[in-house]
């Protein structure tokens, strides 16, 4: 499978509070498609995740200097354009932009009569609008959200930006803490501030919207707000642009808002138009097989009801057996499990431990490994790393050599000595992060173009794999991976595909990996990497020890299901291989996840999901249940057959699989005909169900 664009946007709320404020956007095309949604609707049509705020510098990504500085005929920047498109009652508009005349309402709905003072805020600021998916579109589609001056009233029409608002006075946090102290009375007033408080949680943006509610209330010498109802506006605000332009909101910001839903439910309807359609947006990271999602209804059989009926045509190409990587080092046991591929890392076969002097080899233990895999029917993927003392003069192994060229010739020599038996090289490991290399990453851009040239050079169908970024060291993955990223770009993009390491943090599961490899998916996304390249997840446990907390052992039951779920996954967002970190003969103590021979059901886990997915074709995936617990892919089975996968992030939950097909097996290896009625319990082990 090739690079598959993953959907990860964000948002939060964020005002620019300065005298008074209005809503901007580009006007929309007469005959725009619009939805129609309930409140709750709504919300359920927003795709939860989390902020990416990778390659943000500053507003002019959506609205460039000479842009807003530009003048027309009139004199008008684009500001003052914007102020004019927004009156209810255009003004007049003289030499110099002198503007007299002219109605605008401001958020609030007060009305006034005078452009004096009024200033434009977007809904939300313009980081979180760039982490909320804005990171992927064009300039010219971020210039379209950031001048929206639709002036359909919010409740009907989404739009780009916030209406006017009143401010006369800024607020920090603790002044605000402080005002609603000093007025702590059962007054509707301190309810309605104190509540306002509450749903901002610390967000200094929505803070000054709070402000700007006070203020104006306090300039009109009245309080007419009832408690919630201000903030229930400023929610709708949010979900009808989120949805009209095609972004997110953050997971935590959504159960915020379901918590808090009594408060908004009315016989409304939103009217979305839907801007992202007419703009060309497409969302930056989507999985390669999008879910769909079902309501927590009950179906005939009784159960949770699946997002969909019967089955759909695969959309994925077969399923390769190179999915199933590993690194399993030659003098432990023989792995137990079927495996594509291995990964030469942690093995003893590191530069350092082959190349003991300049242009002197010990092959012996390479070899051997080699020798296994073939046997195993697996591929072998290399990995550069651990810079030899006399290449580096003694610096360490992490730093680079000091001529780069010493690691090219060593390929070479490799390339050479073993050509086709060894068909992919990983350039380094975790070059993100300083323990294993601490050069630059334009240094690590350079050795990857030699190492690239030096392998093509021997063997044109190698594989050259880029360094390996740890995802979960989000400083490091945000900054030095980005650059490693600027500097291939720069040559050209010399490799074949991009890995990831997407271990969790120790208490993490599947689903917290999916977050970190659509970030990383992103990432490749931002950089503009080729979308033809593989990508490759060449580390993979979950439980694994940080350097702030010790590892999270699980039973071998677990083990076995996140193993599962993480292929099963893989496919769904588009990673061609997945490298489980590791075979081993022993429990290995930094580990969550164990797979040894002592590890029955993680064995037969593994060899269960093979056998379910190589050959297969992935035709849809989706949830079920109020909170998408419960989680299904249907697939193509190599014999032609459809079948169900279905497993659960939370609680075991009952599913109706009628039509689903005849037989349930299990990771043990078990199946059994489907009784009826067809109500299943799906738990976090996943079973297939088909024909």
């Amino acid at each position: 499978m090739k690079l598959a664009r993953i959907t990860s946007p964000v948002l939060a709320l964020a005002m620019i509070a300065s005298a008074s404020v209005l809503s901007v956007g580009a006007a929309a095309p007469a005959e725009a498609a619009t939805t129609s949604y309930s409140f709750d609707q709504l919300v359920a049509s927003i795709p939860a995740a989390p902020p990416l705020y990778v390659g943000y510098r500053g507003p002019t990504q959506f609205i460039p200097t000479a842009t807003a500085l530009k003048k027309d005929a009139k004199g008008c920047n684009l500001r003052q354009r914007m102020i004019i498109s927004l009156a209810q009652v255009k003004p007049t508009v003289g030499a110099r932009c002198k503007m007299t005349g002219g109605t605008w309402v401001t958020a609030l709905g007060a009305t006034q009569k005078t452009a004096r003072g009024l200033n434009i805020a977007p809904i939300m600021s313009y980081k979180e609008a760039w982490g909320q998916g804005a990171y992927a579109w064009t300039p010219a589609q971020r210039l379209a959200w950031a001048t929206n001056t639709s002036a359909t009233p919010v409740k009907t029409r989404a739009k780009g930006v916030t209406q006017l608002q009143v401010t006369q006075k800024l607020y920090t946090f603790q002044e605000l803490v402080d005002l609603t102290l000093l007025t702590s009375d059962a007054s509707d007033e301190s309810q309605a501030l104190n509540e306002w408080i509450r749903y901002c949680n610390r967000d200094v943006g929505c803070l000054l919207r709070v402000a700007s509610v006070w203020q104006y209330a306090e300039t009109i010498g009245a309080f007419h707000l009832k408690p919630g109802v201000e903030a229930c506006n400023g929610v709708v605000a949010r979900l009808t642009n989120v949805a009209a332009w095609g972004l997110s909101l953050s997971p935590e910001e959504i159960a915020d808002i379901k918590s808090r839903a009594d408060r908004c439910e009315s016989n409304t309807l939103y009217t979305v138009e839907d801007f992202a359609k007419q703009q060309g947006i497409i969302a930056a990271v989507q999985p390669a097989v999008v879910p769909e999602s079902a309501s927590a209804g009950s179906g005939a059989g009784g159960g949770l009801t699946l997002p969909f009926t019967g089955y759909a045509a695969p959309v994925t190409d077969p399923v390769r057996g190179s999915l199933f990587g590993l690194t399993a080092p030659v003098d432990w046991v023989s792995p137990q499990v079927p495996t594509g591929s291995l990964r030469l890392w942690d093995v003893g076969v590191s530069w350092k431990e082959i190349e003991t002097s300049k242009g002197v080899y010990d092959w012996s233990k390479l070899s051997a490994t080699v020798a296994r895999a073939s046997a195993l029917g697996a591929g072998v993927l290399y990995v550069l790393g651990n810079t030899p003392a006399w290449a580096n003069g003694g610096k360490g192994d992490s730093a680079p050599p000091s001529n780069l060229d010493d690691a090219a010739d060593f390929l070479k020599a490799m390339c050479t000595k073993y050509g086709g038996a060894i068909g992919s090289y990983e350039v380094w490991n975790e070059g993100n992060i300083s323990r294993y290399w601490s050069g630059t990453q334009e240094q690590l851009a350079d050795l990857t173009e030699k190492a690239n040239a030096a392998i093509k050079g021997c063997s044109p169908s190698a594989s050259v794999v880029a360094a390996s970024t740890g995802v979960r060291a989000s400083g490091t993955f945000a900054n030095q991976y980005t650059q490693y990223l600027t500097a291939l770009k720069a040559k050209g993009w010399p490799v074949d595909a991009f890995s990831v390491h997407s271990y969790p943090l120790p208490n993490g599961t599947p689903k917290d990996r999916l977050d970190l490899v659509a970030q990383f998916k992103t990432m490749l996304a931002v950089n503009g990497a080729p979308a033809d390249r593989e990508i490759l997840d060449t580390e993979l446990n979950y439980g694994l020890a940080s350097s702030s907390e010790g590892r999270v052992p699980l039973s071998d039951s677990t083990t076995a299901a996140y193993i599962a779920q993480s292929f099963i996954q893989s496919v769904q967002y588009g990673i061609d291989s997945t490298y489980w970190y590791l075979w081993s003969g022993s429990d290995y103590d930094l580990l969550g996840g164990q797979l040894n021979p002592g590890t029955p059901a993680a064995k037969q886990g593994w060899s269960t999901t093979y056998s379910w997915l190589v050959g297969s074709r992935m035709q849809r995936c989706g949830t079920a249940g109020a909170a998408g617990v419960v989680q299904v892919c249907q697939l193509t089975g190599a014999d032609g057959r459809n079948y169900s996968l279905l497993w659960s992030t939370g609680a075991a939950a009952k599913v109706d699989a009628s039509g689903l097909g005849p037989t349930l097996c299990r990771l043990d290896g078990s199946c059994a005909a489907l009784t009826t009625p067809t109500s299943v319990d799906v738990t976090e082990s996943p079973i297939r169900i088909g024909g």
